[in-house]
């Protein structure tokens, strides 16, 4: 029973960063129509200026705020200097094909990742250093007997719940937040009913940038710190993505969270090489029987 609850606890832990990188996957793909592939290098990369800020001994939390300031102010920078250009860009037959419309922001991510990790080797040298946690990592003591979960698995956990529950109100119950919506599911209505598109865009950016800086800080503590250290969950995140439905922020936290637990159950009563095969199958028979997702819609844009 103990190895169970270790498991729960674990993969509902692991599930709930598993959850924020897809959410900001799906804020990204629902406001600009881009699967974002260089989110995780972004989170990398701010990640390692907290670390940097922990390291010259200034506190946690202010390290903490830094980086969700600086993943926002990334996301933002990346579409306003990269993405918007290149969906303005009409300049030939090549780049007027929908196919290609939609394939190059994705190839641009993947460049965007590989600078970001490039930058980070050279800015840190490609340092792999530890990462602290905000509250105790070992096993919580209750009654004398240590339980199968430690407190910083409730701090993720948490942090987490407050993340969604905030998202979900200010999609819903914002005049802003409708106007993000609005923006993504009619472009050209909103854009007639006096929404600034582009604002909008760049703000689904700038909260995704947000969202990831907020997995890689929380995933961190668990595994060094490297330029290439958060490509693994980008993995995961974009698989949850699809299996909740691309287009829908509460499928995208539902597969983080089954995947989360897949994976700790495979772990702990199967083998960790089995683990990819796991993925793959859930993956795959979604896809079979619902190519959308679990809560997409049936008509979404395709990459």
């Amino acid at each position: 029973m103990e190895i169970f609850l270790s498991a729960i606890f674990s993969g509902t832990s692991r599930g709930a960063i598993y959850a924020l990188a897809a959410l900001g996957l799906v804020l990204v793909w629902r406001g600009a129509g881009v699967v974002n592939f260089a989110q995780m290098g972004q989170a990398m990369f701010t990640t390692y200026i907290a670390s940097t800020l922990i390291g010259h001994h200034y506190s946690y939390w202010l390290a903490f705020i830094v980086a969700l300031i600086s993943g926002g102010i990334l996301g933002a920078f990346v579409d306003l200097s990269v993405m918007r250009p290149l969906s303005r860009k009409r300049s030939s037959n090549f780049l007027d094909s929908p196919a290609m419309r939609s394939t190059i922001p994705v190839i641009a991510s993947l460049g965007i990742l590989g600078i970001l990790q490039s930058g980070a080797g050279i800015f840190w040298a490609a340092e792999e250093r530890g990462f602290p946690t905000p509250v105790n990592s070992l096993g919580l003591v209750i009654g004398g007997k240590t339980m199968p979960f430690t407190a910083f698995d409730l701090f993720v956990i948490g942090t987490v719940f407050i993340t969604l529950v905030i998202t979900t109100y200010f999609f819903k119950g914002t005049g802003m937040g409708l106007a993000m919506r609005a923006s993504a599911l009619n472009p050209e209505v909103a854009r007639l009913s006096g929404i600034k598109i582009g604002s909008m865009r760049t703000l689904s950016w700038t909260i995704s940038g947000v969202a990831s800086s907020l997995a890689g800080l929380l995933v961190t503590p668990s595994a060094n710190l490297s330029p290439s250290t958060l490509d693994l969950i980008l993995i995961i995140g974009f698989t949850a993505a699809v299996v909740g439905g691309l287009d829908s922020l509460l499928g995208s936290v539902i597969g983080g969270f089954a995947l989360g637990l897949l994976i700790s159950f495979v772990n702990v009563y199967d083998t960790p090489e089995d683990i990819f095969l796991a993925i793959l199958v859930v993956l795959l028979a979604v896809l079979l029987i619902r190519p959308q997702g679990l809560l997409g819609s049936k008509e979404v844009r395709r990459v």
